[in-house]
């Protein structure tokens, strides 16, 4: 019997071949999404049954520099779509191409809208006037306050007729990208204590002060970096895959230890899961406010993709 794809697989390309009891067979090529489902190139899910798998293989990868081999705007919808994919929504419904996304206890990428159209405003399927009706309906509905992601510069001219009708600026974002190979190996240091989990434990969960986002995050499986000292976890980190990317999110560092090295610590551990993964590009999101957080990755070699304005319309 074949051994099927397992946890480790998830985020990583593949082709299955696969064969039924009446000896049909059939091919699916895509990422795999859980250990019975792939997603194909057109976005769509597939499922089948890990005991009628006759052979399935990781498809090699042609390597392309991180944020590089390919129009602008085909790469931001590429990292948006990596980012939506690996921070799952308790609620999503698609406007046209707008793509709608609310979650309890989320305030920004999974509680907005994320265009994924074509410019101006990214295609809502409706008038652009009725479109944010619609949307702050859903949003009230939800008992969330509406909000928009624009990734900028794709949707510039969206951003400034949002600002026109009233939807303020809530936070601007980083989107930032790098290839694992940029990464320098880490020097050990017998102070720190590194472990490396597939659940976010409630003692990771308590150093980011924040349980409500569990069930998001269990969503999709990833891998959740901390950092000890004298077995008291001090930082903590997290990184999921999808077509290719390493998606960071959840680099904390308790501010007692802060400016002590941790967060390179995370980062450079982080860059290593990904690397064991067969990885090479990783990306992740920073506010732009967070001059600490914008420093450290800018130190450690990522680049300014594009920028993320998360409006509100209150």
């Amino acid at each position: 019997m074949i051994s099927p794809p397992g946890a480790a697989q998830i985020g990583t390309r593949l082709t299955i071949a696969l064969q039924d009891s009446q000896g049909n067979t059939e091919e699916l090529l895509g990422i795999l999404h859980d250990v019975r489902t792939i997603r194909k190139r057109d976005g769509s899910l597939a499922s089948f049954d890990p005991d009628s798998i006759t052979h399935w293989r990781v498809v090699k990868k042609v390597n392309a520099k991180a944020g590089f081999g390919a129009p602008l705007s085909m790469r931001i919808r590429e990292l948006e779509a990596a980012a939506t994919t690996t921070w799952p929504a308790d609620v999503t419904t698609e406007y046209g191409n707008w793509l709608l996304r609310a979650s309890e206890g989320d305030t920004r990428q999974g509680n907005s809208v994320i265009p994924t159209g074509t410019r101006p405003f990214g295609d809502p399927g409706m008038e652009i006037e009725v479109a944010l009706i619609e949307v702050a309906n859903f949003y009230h509905q939800q008992g969330l306050t509406p909000g928009i992601t624009v990734p900028l510069p794709a949707y510039t001219k969206l951003d400034e007729y949002l600002a026109a009708q009233g939807w303020h600026l809530s936070t601007e974002l980083h989107c930032m990208v790098i290839d694992t190979s940029d990464f320098t190996p880490r020097t050990t240091d017998s102070q720190f204590t590194v472990k490396i989990s597939d659940e976010p434990t409630d003692t990771w969960l308590a150093v980011q002060g924040d349980m409500a986002l569990a069930k998001i995050m269990r969503r999709y499986w990833a891998h959740y970096i901390s950092v000890l000292i004298e077995g008291q976890r001090v930082a903590t980190g997290r990184i999921a895959f999808t077509g290719g990317w390493g998606v960071i999110t959840r680099v904390f560092v308790k501010h007692e230890y802060r400016r002590q090295g941790i967060g390179r610590i995370v980062m450079h551990t982080l860059a290593e899961v990904a690397r064991a993964q067969d990885c090479d590009r990783l990306t992740l999101q920073v506010d732009s406010s967070n001059s600490p957080a914008v420093s450290l990755c800018n130190s450690l070699g990522f680049r300014l993709h594009h920028r993320d304005r998360y409006r509100v319309l209150e």
